[in-house]
């Protein structure tokens, strides 16, 4: 077993953990230790907060760890609040000493070599507290085979995908999302939470059908911290509470089955790596058909010029011929007047000469 996991001293017998009615106390006593079956090799639980840039998920990690330790506002993330997006690593902070939130560094726009990124993070196969480069395919891979060292098959991932209401998805978009959530819970067997923010910006509503419609079990909603909010919510408390109550609890829940997580970390490994191939594949297949594509346009641009010249050409000597054809006419009927004109006039000499005789 690889990582920092360190095995239940001898004679240890796990005490099962049963949800209480204070959150605060199952999270605080939360241990993987405690499962029905013992820790079956996981020792903390990372709660994976991943999705696009800017749409707050170091403010929800700031909010959650406001709300934990019941202080006043406190910009741990070093969040801006701005929508650009100011996480640049896999950073982590410590909830409880067995719980551990992630901020992974989103994108801007889910293209395929940045959905690997995004999928390599989700699936704890990149280093935690190490800047985070895009690149894609080999470069990518090559990345997650030299990282192996540096990560835990013991990490537990309760994957969390953030959404702001305030940005209004296209269809493609829809259709982005709907292919993220398949793909995560195909490669964590873990359904992903929803967590919406900025619900205050749109249609609430809408945005948690949309969610729901796309396969969805869990969907939270909530205004995050901020530096220009600041002001203690007891709204925002309990539902940073729930959320995190029901984090855990899924997780204990699932870890009371049996489970192997150096199995479970290379199954996500060979999931990760096969994304990448294939859409390197469908990557260089697209160029390809591009560089088709723009070659068969080449060739009909090239047949077109070549067709307006030729018939530009047709029509110039269309237009010679016709004008050779006027004019021969027009000599030809100089000719016929020039003979017409002398025949009158050796008619007219010839009857001169009769009149004489």
């Amino acid at each position: 077993m690889s990582g920092n996991f360190r095995p239940p001293l001898p004679g240890y017998k796990p005490k099962p953990q049963s949800p209480t009615s204070d959150p605060r106390q199952f999270i605080r006593d939360f241990s993987f230790h405690n499962c029905k079956l013992g820790n079956q090799g996981f020792q903390r639980l990372l709660i994976q907060v991943f999705g696009y840039a800017g749409h707050g998920k170091s403010s929800f990690i700031n909010t959650c760890k406001i709300v934990w330790e019941n202080s006043s506002y406190n910009n741990y993330t070093k969040a801006s609040g701005s929508q650009g997006g100011d996480t640049m690593d896999r950073r982590t902070y410590q909830l409880t000493e067995n719980i551990i939130l992630v901020d992974n560094r989103g994108c801007s726009a889910m293209k395929s070599h940045e959905k690997g990124e995004i999928f390599a993070q989700l699936a704890n196969l990149m280093p935690l507290n190490m800047k985070v480069d895009w690149c894609q395919g080999f470069k990518l891979a090559d990345r997650i085979v030299e990282a192996e060292p540096l990560v835990q098959p013991s990490d537990f991932i309760s994957p969390i995908f953030v959404y702001s209401i305030g940005h209004a998805p296209n269809p493609d978009e829809k259709q982005e999302l709907k292919e993220i959530l398949k793909t995560c819970r195909e490669m964590t067997g873990v359904e992903a939470i929803v967590l919406l923010t900025h619900k205050s910006k749109g249609n609430l509503e809408r945005a948690e059908a949309m969610f729901k419609d796309m396969g969805a079990k869990h969907v939270f909603s909530l205004e995050n911290y901020t530096p220009k909010n600041q002001s203690r919510s007891m709204e925002v408390h309990n539902s940073v509470m729930k959320f995190l109550y029901e984090v855990v609890q899924d997780a204990k829940f699932r870890v009371d089955y049996t489970r192997d997580p150096q199995k479970e970390m290379t199954e996500r490994k060979i999931f990760v790596l096969n994304y990448i191939h294939n859409k390197g594949v469908e990557a260089h297949i697209q160029k390809l058909e591009g560089q088709k594509a723009a070659e068969n346009a080449s060739m009909e641009r090239t047949m077109r010029v070549k067709t307006e010249e030729a018939d530009k050409q047709k029509q110039k000597d269309q237009k010679e011929h016709e004008e050779k054809i006027r004019q021969l006419e027009a000599e030809f009927e100089r000719q016929r007047l020039r003979d017409q004109f002398e025949h009158e006039q050796r008619m007219e000499k010839l009857q001169r000469g009769r009149k004489k005789k």
